[in-house]
């Protein structure tokens, strides 16, 4: 018998021991629930002009979804979304695919909406409404140029801008401190 036999025999015995199983299981537990606690409290993504582009640029709805769903933001059921489309399909006829989140912060609420409608006036389109708009005019300006139409109302604290970059339009529309911007494509 080796010398070192009882204690290969012990450290054998110890790691089939159930309590060794069950300070594994704990500390693998630990680290499980660890993670998820680490994922379920992310904090939401602020939007910005280049996460709205790369969303609203995406080509089929599921891509717009997997982009959009990377904001952190709690995504729009299709109950919330079914009263739009049944009217979106009555005024333009044809089908469409869409989805939208919504995040709640102090100070309002923003939202982004996707679709893709197919028929006669199929079209891929994106608007997104936030109580904060600052920095976004001039971040499109940066990234797309000088607006095609350019529209300032300081007596109402008016802002409004228009481009058309090939197939694509894009426009900002902000009164007083809230902001919409619409992308939109045709087919």
């Amino acid at each position: 018998m080796d010398d070192d036999e009882p204690e290969k025999k012990m450290r054998s015995a110890e790691r089939a021991s159930p309590l060794r199983y069950l300070e594994i299981l704990t500390i693998g537990s630990f680290c499980a629930a660890f993670l998820s606690f680490g994922v379920a409290t992310a904090m939401p993504a602020d939007m910005t002009a280049e996460r709205l582009l790369t969303i609203c640029e995406a080509p089929t709805v599921r891509t717009a979804m997997i982009k959009g769903d990377e904001l952190g933001w709690p995504r729009l059921t299709d109950a919330e979304t079914e009263e739009w489309r049944r009217s979106f399909v009555a005024y333009n006829g044809g089908s469409v695919d869409v989805v939208g989140w919504r995040q709640e912060k102090a100070g309002g609420v923003e939202s982004l909406s996707f679709w893709l409608a197919t028929g006669s006036n199929g079209h891929k389109a994106c608007a997104y409404s936030t109580p904060r708009p600052a920095g976004f005019l001039d971040a499109f300006s940066e990234r797309l140029g000088a607006p095609d139409n350019l529209d300032k109302n300081d007596a109402i604290e008016s802002t409004t801008a228009w481009w058309k970059r090939g197939a694509v339009e894009y426009s900002f529309v902000q009164v007083g401190s809230s902001a919409v911007i619409n992308i939109g494509s045709s087919r």
